[in-house]
C-alpha cells in the first residue's frame, strides 16, 4: 500500500444530519432538510466548535471529514458561515485531506467552487448504482445521468481526489448486471471506490420489509460472489483493497478513515457524531432538537479501559490491508494489556483454518478471512 505514514494525527469529523428522504437501507441518523433546521443546526455547531476549542486548544487536525446525511444540501450561506467557524476555531494549516460527502442530485458547480475556496480537496460521491431501475429500488432520488453530470462538474471544478460509493448484493442484480455497474464506475476514472453490501440494519425500512416478507437479501454465497467480482475487476483496474469495503488507486486512500482505524484521535461535531481522545470515547445524542436546544450537546461517554482500546485497535487493524502488530499494541498501551496472550492464541487458531496469516509480526486477514471478518471479531471478543 502506498500510504504516507503519519503518527495518529488528529482529525475533525462533522455530521450533517439533513437528507431529502430516507433510503430504505439507511439506519444512520438523519432528518428532513428545512431552512429553519439548517439555521438552528449551524448555530449549535458554531457553539460546539467554540467550546471544543477551549477544551482541546492543541488540536491541529490533519484531516477533516464532513459526512451525513447529505452535506451537499446545505445552502451557500451555511457553507460560508461553517467555513468561517472552522477556520476561526482551529489552526487548519496542517490539514492534508478535507473530504465532503455529496449526493449527485444536490451537487452543483456553485457548491463545488465554494468548497474549493474553503480548502476542501476530496469528494465522496454517493453514486450507489449505474442503473436507474436499481436506484429507484434503493430509494435513491438521483439518476445515472446526474451521476455522470456530477462527475463532470467535479473535474471541471479542479478536484483530482474523488471517489464513488457503490452498493453490492442488491436482489435482482445478477452477475452480469453487477459487472456492468463496476465497469460503468471505472469508466468515470475515480480515484477511490467503496463497495458496501446491501445489509438489513436494525431500524432501517428494509428491516420492516423483511419482517413483512417483502424483502429477501441474497444468500451468503451470492453475496460473497458479488464482492469477489468487485475485488477482481477493481484489482485489474489498479485499485488496491486497502480495507474490507474500500479500494483506491495508489496514494488515494482515505487518510481520515485510515487514521481512525489506526486508533487516532478525532473530534466529532453535530448530533450523533462520535469522538475519540486519549482513550476516551463519547457520542453526541442522535437528536437534533436536543442538540440545538442544549447549552452542551447531550452525549454518552463510553467507559473504555485500556483492554477495550487495544481490542478496538486490533479488530479495526485487521480490517485493513496493512494489518496490525501485537507488539505495537503491547508498546502503545499501558498498563500492560492482559488480553494479548489470549488474542495471540485465538489468532494462531484462526491461522490454522486459513482465516488470518502472520508475517514479520504483523497479522492480516486472508481472502477467506475478509469474507468472515465479523466472525473473526466475535472470536477475538469472546
Amino acid at each position: 500500500m502506498n500510504v504516507e505514514t503519519f503518527h495518529h494525527p488528529d482529525g475533525l469529523y462533522l455530521h450533517v444530519p439533513f437528507c431529502d428522504g430516507k433510503c430504505p437501507y439507511c439506519a444512520f441518523y438523519s432528518v428532513a432538510f428545512t431552512p429553519e433546521g439548517e439555521a438552528g443546526w449551524l448555530r449549535a455547531v458554531r457553539a460546539e466548535l467554540a467550546r471544543e476549542r477551549a477544551e482541546w486548544p492543541e488540536l491541529r487536525p490533519a484531516t477533516i471529514y464532513i459526512g451525513g446525511g447529505t452535506p451537499s444540501l446545505l445552502s451557500g450561506e451555511a457553507w460560508m458561515r461553517l467555513g468561517e467557524a472552522l477556520h476561526a476555531a482551529f489552526e487548519l494549516s496542517s490539514v492534508t485531506e478535507w473530504t465532503v460527502e455529496a449526493n449527485p442530485g444536490s451537487l452543483t458547480p456553485e457548491r463545488l467552487a465554494r468548497w474549493k475556496g474553503l480548502g476542501v480537496n476530496r469528494i465522496s460521491l454517493g453514486a450507489q448504482a449505474f442503473d436507474d431501475g436499481v436506484l429507484r429500488r434503493l430509494g435513491r432520488r438521483h439518476t445515472v445521468a446526474q451521476v455522470r453530470e456530477a462527475v463532470e462538474a467535479i473535474g471541471a471544478a479542479g478536484f483530482d481526489n474523488w471517489g464513488l460509493d457503490l452498493i453490492a448484493c442488491v436482489p435482482g442484480v445478477g452477475p452480469a448486471r453487477w459487472a456492468a455497474t463496476l465497469d460503468a464506475a471505472l469508466a468515470l476514472r475515480p480515484r477511490h471506490i467503496s463497495v458496501y453490501a446491501l445489509t438489513v440494519e436494525e431500524g432501517a425500512q428494509l428491516a420492516k420489509e423483511r419482517a413483512a416478507g417483502r424483502f429477501a437479501p441474497l444468500s451468503d454465497g451470492r453475496q460473497l460472489a458479488r464482492l469477489a467480482t468487485a475485488e477482481k475487476r477493481l484489482g485489474e483496474a489498479g485499485f488496491a483493497r486497502y480495507e474490507i469495503s474500500n479500494y483506491a488507486l495508489p496514494g488515494f486512500e482515505c487518510r481520515h478513515n485510515l487514521a481512525v482505524w489506526r486508533g487516532g484521535d478525532y473530534l466529532g461535531l453535530g448530533a450523533a457524531a462520535a469522538s475519540h481522545r486519549g482513550g476516551r470515547r463519547w457520542t453526541n445524542e442522535a437528536d437534533i432538537s436536543a442538540y440545538i436546544a442544549a447549552p452542551m450537546p447531550p452525549r454518552e461517554l463510553e467507559r473504555s479501559n485500556v483492554e477495550g482500546q487495544a481490542l478496538d485497535r486490533l479488530i479495526f487493524g485487521l480490517r485493513t490491508a496493512e494489518g496490525v502488530s501485537l507488539s505495537e499494541l503491547e508498546q502503545r498501551y499501558a498498563p500492560p494489556v492482559t488480553g494479548l496472550g489470549r488474542w495471540r492464541r485465538t489468532l494462531e487458531q484462526l491461522a490454522k483454518i486459513g482465516v488470518v496469516v502472520e508475517a514479520n509480526g504483523v497479522w492480516r486477514l486472508t481472502r477467506r478471512g475478509r469474507e468472515v471478518a465479523d466472525g473473526v471479531a466475535v472470536e477475538l471478543m469472546g
